[in-house]
C-alpha cells in the first residue's frame, strides 16, 4: 500500500503492515461519509515535513485538517483528504483519511455560506433606482439566478409589507387601477414615511424592497466554489424546483446602491443548505472525486432501482440477521412561522375537529360551519410535521430550515390599504422578523429622522435575527409572481408542506417510511471482496446477497496489510406482511363533495316581551342584529340525505327600529337540511372566511 501527499509529489513512509480500517456509510442513514479509523504513521523526517511538523510544540501553524493525498493499493486507488489528530515526537503521527463522500463533507462542514460569496455583488447595479429597476424586472419569474414576490415581515412589533406593488400615480399615490393615469410600481420606489420605536422617520427609495436568490443558483455557486460541478437533476432543472428561492429577511439589501450576494443567502453554514435538500426531498449529494461532478440521487428512485452487484460470492460465512423493531417517519422543519393554531401532526387536528378537511387549493385544514350564514373557518396552515401517531416508535427527521405561513393580507393591525395590488383571496409568505444590514434605525438612516432629529443611538438598536432556510415556490399569475409553500393554482402537482396529497411525505418519504415500518431487519456480513469492488462499490446502491435485495448501512473494508473478511452492515429492503401502511393523504380529512347541509330560515315577528324572556337587552340602538354562534357538525350521510327533514333547530332575536320610532321584535329560526353538494342555494349569501376556531 502506498500513501502519496498529493501536493509534493511524494509517499508518507509507512510501518510495514500498515493497514488501514475504512467504513463508507449510506449517508441516507447516517450523518458522516467515508473515512478510514485513525491511523498512526511513523515519526520520520519526511512525514514531518509533509504533514507540516505537527509534532513540533513551538509550530505556529494549525495542524491540518485538509491535507490532498490518494491510497494506492494494487487496482485500488482512491482520492481522500487527510486530517491530523494527534502527534508524538520520535513515536507517531495519528491520522485519518477521508474519502468520496468523506472528503468531501469535510471540505464543506467549516465553511459559512456568506464566505463563499464575500463582498460580491450583482453586476450592473451602482444606484438605488438601478437596484430598484433591476428588482421590477424580476417580476415575470424568468430570470435564471433571483426572483422577487411579496412577502410581510415584523419589524419594531409591526408587520411590514416587502416588495409591494401598488398602481400609483407619477407623485407615488396610490390610485385606482381604472383611472389610466398611473402604472404599476413598488410602493416603496417613492420615498414614504413610517413609524419606527414610536417616532415617524423618512423611508428613501429602496426600503422593503429586495430579490430573492433561486435555490438551484444557490447550489451550483456552493458545489463551484468547492471545485465540484453539480449534474442536472429534476430539482435544479424542472418546475418548480428549477423557479425555487430561499427568501431572505433584508429589508434593505439596496438602499446602498448595491445588492450584496452575501445579504440574500441565510446565515448557515454551506453544508446546511445541503442538510435543507438532503432532508427535505430525502435525497443524497453523491460526489465524484475525480470527475470533481456532484450528482443528486432521490431515495425513491434508489429503492425501485434492480441491485448492481451480487455479493453473494464474496461471503466468507453465513449471514446473521437481527430484528431491532419498526418504526415509522417523523418529518418536520427546526422552526415553523405561524399565525394560528399549531398542531405537531394533522391526526391530532383530525381528532379535536372531526369535522375538518383538507383545502387543495391552499393545502389548509378548514371545517365548514353554519349560523346565518355558511362559514368557511380555517383551522390551520398547511405547515404541520407529518407524524401519522400510533405506536410505532418514531424515527424523526427534522430539516434544518424555517418554513413560513401564507399571510392573507387581511392580517390583524396590518390596514387594507396595505394589500399593494394584491386581490381578495391572493397570498403572501409572513417569514417572522425582518433584519437590516446595511442601516441604523430598524432601516432608517439617523440622519433621516423628519421627527425627534436628537434621537441617539442608545434607543434605537435594530433587532437583526438571523436568516433561517426559508424554501418557496414561485408562481407566476396575472403579471406578477407570488411565493408559495404549495402549488396554488394545480400546474405542478408538488408541495412544500409535509401533509397533503401532494406534500413531502407522498411525493418524496412514502417509500422510505413504507421500509421503516416493514422492513430494514439489520444484516452482518463477513466480506471479502477483491481491491476492484472495494473501489468502485457504491454503497447507497442496492446489492444482492444470496437472492435478497439489500442497502448498506455502512460498507466497512480494509486496505493494506494482509486481506482478511471484514464485518459490513447491510438491511433488508423487502416488505414483510403483514404490511403496515400510513394512511394515504388523499384519504385523510378528505372533504364530503356528494352531500351538505343547506340552511334553512324563517322570519317570524314577535312582541317584546318575547324577546326579553329570550334573555336578550334592548338598547337605544335603532338596529339590534344579535348573532347566533355557529355549527360546525358533521357532513349527512346517505341515509340522512335520502330521509329528508331538517335538523339542529335552532332560534335567535332581533329588532329594528321602525320609522315611528317603535321597535319591532322578530325571531330568527334556523335548521339545516340534507342537500346535494352540488345543489345551488339562491337564497344563500356569500360564505364567511374566518381563522379562529370558535
Amino acid at each position: 500500500m502506498k500513501i502519496v501527499n498529493t501536493k509534493a509529489g511524494q509517499a508518507y513512509h509507512l510501518t510495514p503492515g500498515t493497514q488501514l480500517e475504512i467504513e463508507r456509510p449510506n449517508l441516507f442513514f447516517n450523518e458522516w461519509g467515508e473515512q478510514s479509523l485513525p491511523t498512526d504513521l511513523p515519526d520520520t523526517d519526511l512525514n514531518r515535513q509533509l504533514t507540516n511538523y505537527p509534532d513540533c510544540m513551538a509550530n505556529k501553524n494549525k495542524p491540518s485538517a485538509n491535507i490532498d493525498c490518494s491510497i494506492q493499493d494494487g487496482d485500488y486507488f482512491m482520492p481522500c483528504r487527510q486530517a491530523i489528530l494527534s502527534a508524538k515526537r520520535y513515536e507517531k503521527i495519528s491520522t485519518s483519511f477521508y474519502m468520496n463522500e468523506g472528503s468531501f463533507l469535510a471540505r464543506i462542514s467549516d465553511v459559512a455560506l456568506t464566505d463563499i460569496f464575500g463582498d460580491e455583488v450583482i453586476p450592473g447595479i451602482t444606484t438605488v433606482q438601478q437596484g430598484i429597476d433591476f428588482c421590477w424586472s424580476l417580476r415575470d419569474n424568468s430570470h435564471p439566478d433571483y426572483a422577487i414576490f411579496p412577502i410581510t415581515v415584523n419589524l419594531d412589533g409591526d408587520r411590514r409589507y416587502v416588495n409591494r406593488i401598488n398602481y400609483m400615480n407619477a407623485e407615488g399615490t396610490c390610485i385606482a387601477s381604472n383611472a389610466g393615469q398611473g402604472s404599476y410600481r413598488f410602493y416603496n420606489s417613492f420615498e414614504r414615511k413610517e413609524t419606527v420605536n414610536n417616532r415617524i422617520i423618512k423611508l428613501e427609495p429602496g426600503y422593503y424592497i429586495s430579490p430573492f436568490i433561486r435555490a438551484a443558483y444557490l447550489l451550483r455557486r456552493i458545489f463551484t466554489y468547492f471545485g465540484y460541478t453539480l449534474l442536472d437533476h429534476f430539482l435544479t432543472t424542472s418546475e418548480p424546483f428549477s423557479k425555487m428561492v430561499f427568501i431572505n429577511n433584508t429589508i434593505d439589501s439596496l438602499v446602498n446602491g448595491t445588492i450584496r450576494l452575501s445579504h440574500l443567502v441565510p446565515d448557515c453554514m454551506a453544508n446546511t443548505i445541503l442538510d435543507v435538500y438532503r432532508k427535505k426531498f430525502c435525497c443524497e449529494f453523491i460526489p465524484d472525486e475525480v470527475a470533481r461532478t456532484v450528482r443528486i440521487e432521490l431515495f425513491n428512485d434508489i429503492i425501485d432501482s434492480k441491485p448492481t452487484v451480487d455479493l453473494t460470492p464474496y461471503l466468507a460465512s453465513q449471514p446473521e440477521e437481527s430484528f431491532p423493531g419498526y418504526q415509522q417517519l417523523k418529518l418536520s422543519s427546526e422552526t415553523v412561522i405561524t399565525e394560528g393554531n399549531t398542531y405537531d401532526a394533522t391526526y391530532e387536528l383530525e381528532a379535536k375537529y372531526p369535522e375538518a378537511w383538507y383545502k387543495e387549493a391552499d393545502g389548509s385544514y378548514c371545517r365548514t360551519g353554519y349560523a346565518d350564514s355558511t362559514i368557511e373557518e380555517r383551522l390551520s396552515d398547511g405547515n404541520i410535521p407529518y407524524y401519522a401517531g400510533g405506536p410505532l416508535k418514531a424515527y424523526e427527521v427534522k430539516v434544518p430550515d424555517c418554513v413560513f405561513c401564507l399571510s392573507y393580507l387581511a392580517f390583524p393591525g396590518l390596514p387594507t390599504t396595505n394589500r399593494g395590488n394584491m386581490k381578495r383571496g391572493e397570498t403572501a409568505p409572513y417569514i417572522g422578523d425582518g433584519r437590516t444590514l446595511n442601516s441604523t434605525i430598524d432601516g432608517v438612516p439617523v440622519e433621516s429622522s423628519v421627527e425627534d432629529a436628537t434621537a441617539s443611538d442608545d434607543d434605537v438598536v435594530a433587532n437583526n435575527p438571523d436568516q433561517k432556510p426559508i424554501l418557496a415556490f414561485v408562481q407566476y399569475s396575472s403579471n406578477y409572481a407570488i411565493g408559495t409553500n404549495h402549488d396554488l393554482l394545480g400546474k405542478w402537482g408538488y408541495s412544500l408542506l409535509y401533509n397533503g396529497p401532494i406534500g413531502i411525505f407522498e411525493k418524496f418519504y412514502r417509500k422510505f417510511d413504507n421500509m421503516l415500518r416493514n422492513s430494514m431487519h439489520k444484516v452482518s456480513a463477513d466480506l471479502l471482496l477483491p481491491n476492484s469492488l472495494k473501489n468502485s462499490l457504491q454503497v447507497h446502491h442496492k446489492v444482492s446477497l444470496q437472492g435478497v435485495e439489500l442497502l448498506f448501512n455502512i460498507f466497512k473494508y480494509t486496505i493494506g496489510g494482509k486481506s482478511e473478511p471484514v464485518t459490513s452492515e447491510l438491511m433488508t429492503t423487502s416488505l414483510y406482511e403483514p404490511l403496515s401502511l400510513a394512511k394515504a393523504e388523499s384519504e385523510r380529512m378528505v372533504r364530503n363533495t356528494e352531500y351538505k347541509w343547506m340552511i334553512v330560515s324563517s322570519t317570524t315577528e314577535v312582541s317584546e316581551d318575547e324577546y326579553v324572556a329570550a334573555g336578550y337587552t334592548i338598547s337605544e340602538d335603532k338596529r339590534n342584529q344579535n348573532t347566533i354562534p355557529a355549527i360546525y357538525p358533521l357532513p349527512p350521510t346517505k341515509a340522512i340525505y335520502d330521509a329528508g327533514g331538517t335538523y339542529y333547530h335552532r332560534s335567535y332575536y332581533i329588532y329594528y327600529t321602525s320609522r315611528t320610532g317603535g321597535k319591532v321584535y322578530y325571531r330568527i329560526d334556523l335548521s339545516l337540511r340534507p342537500a346535494l353538494f352540488s345543489e345551488k342555494d339562491p337564497n344563500e349569501r356569500p360564505s364567511r372566511p374566518t381563522t379562529t376556531p370558535t
